[in-house]
């Protein structure tokens, strides 16, 4: 292989290289960004009011939440804020 065949096969081995090293960082944040999506999207559905929390009516639309909503009321207003509700939720 003469001198510029050789560069130019580096060149690709380093590209492939690179290539799947950034595909092995972005998989596992690709879970994450769909979980915390989701949870964006359920506290937007269950806060029907729109008032940017949720109350312990609104709770009572999600099954399970009621149970959980007083050890989830981090703050104890009575209210789940977007990052007490993604908690308990686990994201």
């Amino acid at each position: 292989m003469n001198a510029r065949n050789t560069t130019i096969a580096m060149f690709l081995t380093s590209l492939l290289a690179a290539g799947a090293a950034l595909a092995q960082q972005a998989a596992p944040q690709a879970p994450a960004a769909d979980m915390k999506a989701a949870i964006d999207d359920r506290f937007r559905q269950l806060d029907a009011n729109g008032d940017g929390v949720i109350s312990q009516e609104e709770a009572g639309k999600m099954k399970g939440l009621t149970e959980r909503f007083q050890s989830a009321d981090k703050n104890k207003d009575g209210k789940l804020d977007r990052d007490e509700f993604g908690a308990a939720m686990g994201g």
